[in-house]
């Protein structure tokens, strides 16, 4: 007997472009009427009304064809570039929008998390919101009120419960969303890459949860573009490619499909399906320096800063304790960390870090390291000065 939990055939959809909405029955006659008769559109678009075409070369096949069965307990990746399906994939599996042509078979209780705020009536509270939702899944009152607590805990937000959902910020719904997602014990979970909105600590712990119902016998699906997350978290992957699945197999193989479907090259000196890898072992090794040099505060990854010049990130940063207490730190920190390091890398141009730099130092930060892609650190600590250890990654670091 078969376990699949997911079985998805010929599943199709097709959207018409350049076509203004119908909003009445009458609009809708009318437009197949004039279509019978071989005459444009009325409720077409100005341009097609201009050249006189009718709206069928406008079709457009976000999804053509797509088969594939999932079993329970699954952890899979649906990964390709921005356009390819990904999105219209969850949403037909959801049932937030029907398909073309083609079935999709689920078995089980749902949630999806597929974009901020997904689920949520905006003028009930946060409170209200999660009754409403486990309702939804089929829970009874008891059951919520069982799981009521662990929610709250996981996203953190305890002030703002009784607070309707329209006045939280875009990281707040998603914190609460998730927690809503992870904690009513769904059969499946449907995950769009929302996590993104959240700030690095709040996404690593979402990934942590991923990872503890791994063995639970609960099937995820996790749209991501992080080949690293979907290697570490996901059994299997399945790569779209312009509406049509191109790759489906083991996590690896298809990470691997993924880059060089992007053209990103891997070299035998990083780890396989991990194109930045040498950032990230740079990254983990400036941490450890920092660690074994640096007492009373703490080494930071990711940091979104709120700068004059707009948000900022920084790959490494350590901070004192006693200052860490004084700055507001979610969704963005108020001030940058005593030491910020930034990382050349294709994605990060040495001319970006520059003014980057400045805008550090002028939000606080006490001594600026750039890391550049042969491993060597240059170490600013004001403006228009610096000074270079002339070591490679691992060095040691002194006169911090």
């Amino acid at each position: 007997m078969s376990d699949a939990v997911i079985k998805v055939e010929n599943l199709s959809k097709k959207y018409r472009l350049g076509v203004i909405n119908r909003r009445m029955l009458v609009d809708q006659i009318e437009s197949w009427v004039y279509r019978k008769l071989g005459r444009p559109d009325p409720n077409a678009s100005v341009f097609e009304h201009a050249t006189d075409r009718m709206p069928t070369p406008y079709d457009f096949w976000a999804l053509h064809d797509v088969s594939f069965e999932i079993n329970r307990g699954d952890i899979v990746g649906i990964m390709g570039r921005n356009g390819s399906g990904k999105s219209t994939l969850l949403k037909l599996l959801s049932r937030i929008t029907a398909p073309t042509a083609g079935r999709a078979f689920l078995k089980g209780r749902v949630a999806s998390l597929l974009e901020v705020g997904t689920g949520f009536n905006l003028e009930l509270t946060g409170k209200e919101n999660v009754y409403l939702n486990g309702s939804i899944l089929g829970l009874k009152q008891k059951e919520i009120d069982d799981r009521y607590k662990r929610i709250v805990d996981f996203a953190e937000i305890p002030d703002f419960m009784d607070t309707p959902v329209k006045r939280y910020s875009s990281g707040m719904r998603v914190r609460l969303a998730f927690a809503v997602a992870a904690h009513l014990d769904p059969e499946i979970m449907i995950l769009d890459e929302v996590l993104a909105v959240g700030d690095a600590k709040f996404q690593e712990k979402c990934l942590n949860r991923i990872t503890e119902i791994k063995n639970s016998g609960v099937t995820v699906l996790f749209v991501s573009h992080s080949a690293q997350s979907v290697l570490q978290l996901c059994t299997r992957g399945i790569l779209l490619h312009e509406g049509r699945v191109i790759a489906d197999g083991t996590a690896q193989e298809t990470t691997a499909s993924y880059l060089e479907s992007m053209q990103i090259k891997m070299p035998e000196d990083i780890d396989s399906g991990l194109p930045d890898s040498r950032v990230g072992r740079f990254a983990g090794e400036i941490a450890e320096i920092l660690l074994q040099h640096m007492s009373g505060g703490r080494v930071v990854f990711n940091v979104p800063i709120q700068t004059e010049s707009g948000v900022k990130v920084v790959d490494v940063g350590w901070i004192a304790e006693a200052r860490i207490r004084t700055l507001r730190t979610e969704p963005t920190w108020s001030a940058a960390p005593d030491i910020c390091a930034s990382i050349v890398s294709p994605r990060r141009l040495p001319s970006q870090i520059t003014e980057e730099n400045l805008d550090f130092l002028r939000s606080g930060a006490r001594e600026i390291w750039t890391v550049q892609g042969d491993g060597k650190i240059i170490r600013y600590t004001k403006v228009g000065d610096k000074y270079l250890i002339d070591k490679t990654i691992p060095l040691a670091v002194k006169n911090l």
